[in-house]
């Protein structure tokens, strides 16, 4: 089976989200993704046909991560009938993925070097073992694709809006929105609804002293900081989540209802969406504690970058000594850049091939006062950057 790549003028995720397309109708599957193996260990959405275009390049898992780090890690497909009921499953709000529980994970494979995963998502399963042969055959224009990419490390310009902060040399780190589904290392609690309580808890006093120090830090009131707070403070989240745990729900399933009924919001403009990036934010870290897991934490001298930066993440980043920050969406859709940009944090916002380009670790020079990146700069770009 032969399908056809596409224009050869466009990038990578242009023409893989073309064959994802037809992947979809030949495959009869309303979601195709395509993951690139980067880095030796990062699963990075580089294709999708299903999903919004937002997603691309924001969507990240380690080999072994989720069902579909799974199907990288042990070199054979993976079929799901309903992903909620997977421990492996890693929820991401923004995709919304409940709509689509049946999963056939396929890895792509060049000779024995694996390249990347292809998935296929369906209302309902099983994936027939006919399906995978079919996926299969059909898989194989995206490894040519994959293999014929264009070399990393290529010095580019990302043209933005900038806040007037100043420039930065950094390297980037792409920040995750997936909510963990595992369970804490310790006995399982009689009580989940008790141990739920307690991590928003813990996590509300973390941030609400997080928020006090940005205050005596800025000097001004910061209208997105506050907008953050009242996320925090908000004791509807706490009580739907508690609903959920006596409709029987989990308490991870819960964390990810509520972010799937606030991820909708996203799709509208102004304080509705932004809003439901700080919920989404907090719900991740609530369900981080929750489950004992550390979330990732960001590095001194590194630069965050998001499709839409949350003040909740903005506020974790300057804590953690981050020196900037990259958002794909426009600045007036995330709190947290008017909160970094009272901080005196360069930020640039409106990138909107940021994930084209950047991932963990790419060397950034970031100039707030044009709105300009360069991505991969030059020995005499950086030079210039620090004088």
């Amino acid at each position: 089976m032969r399908l056809a790549a596409g224009p050869s003028a466009g990038t990578l995720s242009a023409t893989l989200s073309y064959l994802c397309e037809q992947l979809a109708a030949v495959c009869a599957s309303p979601v195709a993704s395509v993951y690139v193996l980067e880095e030796r260990e990062d699963l990075v959405l580089r294709g999708n046909y299903g999903f919004p275009d937002a997603v691309l390049g924001e969507v990240r898992l380690k080999v072994g991560q989720g069902i579909t780090g799974t199907a990288l890690e042990t070199m054979r497909p993976m079929t799901v009938d309903d992903a909620a009921l997977v421990e492996q499953f890693e929820y991401f709000p923004q995709l919304a993925e409940e709509r689509y529980p049946a999963f056939l994970a396929l890895p792509l494979l060049a000779g024995p070097r694996p390249r990347g995963v292809l998935v296929l998502q369906r209302e309902a399963g099983p994936f027939s073992e006919n399906d995978v042969l079919l996926a299969t055959a059909a898989s194989r224009a995206v490894t040519t694709v994959l293999e014929g990419q264009h070399p990393q490390g290529a010095n580019l310009l990302l043209h933005g809006a900038g806040n007037k902060r100043g420039r930065i040399l950094g390297v980037a780190h792409v920040l995750s929105r997936a909510l963990p589904r595992r369970q804490r290392t310790a006995e399982i609690s009689d009580d989940p609804s008790s141990d739920l309580l307690n991590a928003f808890t813990a996590e509300r006093q973390d941030l609400r002293a997080l928020a006090d120090r940005a205050r005596s830090a800025s000097g001004d009131r910061v209208r997105e900081l506050e907008e953050a707070a009242t996320v925090v403070e908000d004791a509807r989240l706490q009580e739907r989540a508690i609903e959920h745990l006596t409709a029987r729900l989990p308490p991870s399933l819960a964390l990810e209802r509520i972010a799937a009924e606030f991820a909708r919001a996203l799709a509208s403009h102004g304080p509705a969406a932004r809003r439901a990036v700080d919920v989404e934010a907090f719900l991740g870290a609530v369900a981080h504690r929750y489950a004992g897991l550390e979330p990732i934490r960001v590095r001194r001298g590194e630069i965050v970058a998001a499709v839409h930066l949350s003040g909740i993440s903005a506020l974790r980043a300057w804590a953690s000594g981050a020196v900037g920050a990259l958002v794909a969406g426009s600045s007036e859709e995330s709190t947290g850049v008017p909160v970094l940009s009272a901080l005196g944090v360069p930020v640039a916002s409106g990138l909107r091939q940021l994930f084209d380009t950047v991932g963990n670790g790419t060397r950034v020079a970031l100039d707030a006062d044009s709105g300009e990146v360069y991505v991969n700069p030059t020995a005499a770009q950086a030079a210039a950057w620090r004088r």
